[in-house]
């Protein structure tokens, strides 16, 4: 796949991801607060931050063996040959059965961690299975989808069906057509749409071909496959626990109205990885064979370009929030006001991830890739621990500084360890002035005085923030991407007047 592919997939990709994210703020931000209380939404969002969890322990490694392996497959053996697909596919089934059976089996204990406190859990308990099931067989093809040329298609359905769905839950409980249990497990069935048209059209493209006959690659390769799927699992979901264990933490030390407030603030963080999500989708095949045929130049490349673009459009977005704060805290109803701080040292930690590049992905595609595992266990066997201990005495504040922190040692560890072992080394003047110039530029609008009308506060300060980082970014040269970009379609603007 070709950098203009890449750059192209990139674009598309980005541009439904924030469409997705505008449903999503439609949900977040207007639609939940008037339909539902603190404490239902907050079973939503431990429902679907449990189930990420278990749908990637259900997967038990086959998903990071599919990524490595698959291209060796369809480059080595013909499509009548290759039995990667029936291999992963029995694999993952019978851990989706066994994660299903023990939701069963250790239902009760279950309920006494996160019931105690929330009445809402134990009778919409059996929704956490339909979400697991759905999400789970969803995750396994999203990797086939991605080599039978479907990445866009997979984001649309990752990214904006799941969300408008849930916007149609909302709607139909608004209007009374379904009660609070209806709802709910209309919004546990939320991926099935989406888990069929992806397996639908990845058969259609012949991505997922079905032969259980052991072939010779796969006796050749077990080892490597087995080794390396074992390690990225684990790699996997300990990450995926980091990741989820504030929630779960907040759910069962305080209660859901405190895991659905800190999910909005979490929410507005996440729009800053919007473009690190679909760049990861788009690159993984372009570094694959960087890897493969030993280009440390094109590495270097991909990962100097990654972090400076990145970076800015990570001080964008998270200026644009942070600018608006008083805003946001305005709009909200009373009961929200706590979460002002946790959204400011969240957008930090996403500067932090956004700004150190794609060296997760290029560690995991090389033959270091054991060195993921150690350094994700790191970050978890870190970061868990201090999410407890400091969701414990500073509540949803903690959760926030907890992530802060383990973020930084996470890829500290990283950096180091690309630049030592290969001489990888992302960082230039560009990004400094990205980042300087950037908080400069929030830290003087947001002590601007505000409007009385939030909403005009709103605009002016968007586009006063906006204008003034775009003319930084284009003015100093800061991204040649942009750059590139910038020169295109102002061409296009200007020569068609």
């Amino acid at each position: 796949m070709s950098s203009q592919s890449i750059q192209r997939q990139s674009i598309i990709s980005t541009l439904i991801i924030f469409l997705g994210f505008g449903f999503g703020a439609l949900n977040l931000i207007v639609l939940q607060p008037h339909i539902l209380t603190t404490a239902e939404w907050g079973l939503t969002r431990v429902v679907a931050e449990a189930s990420v969890l278990l749908a990637n322990l259900a997967t038990l490694g086959t998903t990071p063996v599919i990524a490595k392996f698959y291209p060796y497959y369809k480059r080595h053996l013909a499509n009548r040959q290759i039995d990667l697909p029936a291999i992963t596919l029995t694999v993952f089934a019978g851990g989706l059965i066994l994660v299903l059976l023990l939701l069963q089996l250790l239902k009760p204990q279950i309920i006494q961690i996160f019931g105690r406190n929330n009445p809402l859990f134990e009778p919409h308990y059996f929704a956490l299975s339909l979400f697991v099931l759905f999400q789970s067989v969803f995750l396994y093809m999203e990797l086939f989808a991605w080599y039978a040329g479907k990445t866009i298609l997979a984001n649309t359905l990752k990214e904006l069906l799941f969300r408008v769905l849930t916007t149609m839950c909302l709607v139909l409980l608004a209007l009374k057509a379904v009660d609070f249990t209806g709802f709910m497990y209309l919004f546990a069935c939320t991926y099935l749409p989406a888990a069929i048209i992806i397996v639908a059209a990845v058969r259609r493209k012949h991505g997922f071909p079905l032969h259980f006959r052991i072939s010779s690659l796969t006796r050749r390769m077990k080892r490597k496959m087995l080794s390396l799927g074992s390690f990225v699992f684990l790699t996997t979901l300990s990450n995926v626990a980091f990741v989820v264990c504030d929630t779960l933490f907040l759910a069962s030390l305080y209660n859901f109205s405190q895991a659905g407030i800190y999910a909005v603030a979490q929410y507005f963080s996440q729009v800053l990885e919007v473009p690190m999500r679909s760049m990861q989708t788009s690159s993984i095949p372009l570094i694959s064979e960087y890897w493969r045929s030993k280009n440390m130049t094109g590495l270097q490349s991909v990962y100097r370009k990654s972090c400076i673009n990145l970076l800015v459009a990570g001080v964008g977005l998270g200026g644009l929030i942070i600018v608006n704060l008083h805003n946001l805290e305005r709009f909200f109803p009373p009961e929200y006001s706590i979460m002002i701080l946790p959204i400011v040292i969240l957008v930090v930690s996403r500067w932090v991830n956004l700004g150190t590049g794609l060296n997760a992905i290029i560690i995991q595609l090389s033959t270091y890739w054991r060195f993921d595992f150690i350094s994700t266990l790191v970050y978890s066997v870190i970061g868990i621990p201090l999410n407890f201990l400091l969701i414990t005495h500073y509540g949803m504040t903690g959760a926030a500084m907890a992530n802060l922190l383990a973020m930084t040692i996470y890829n500290g560890i990283r950096f180091f360890f690309l630049w030592k072992k290969f001489g990888l080394q992302p960082f230039t003047g560009r990004n400094l002035a990205v980042l300087a110039g950037g908080v400069a530029l929030i830290f003087g609008i947001y002590l601007l005085p505000a409007h009385t009308n939030l909403y005009v506060d709103g605009i002016l300060r968007s586009a006063l923030f906006a204008s003034l980082f775009a003319f930084l970014v284009i003015r100093f040269r800061l991204s040649e991407e942009i750059m590139a970009l910038w020169q295109k379609w102002s061409g296009r603007l200007l020569g068609s007047r």
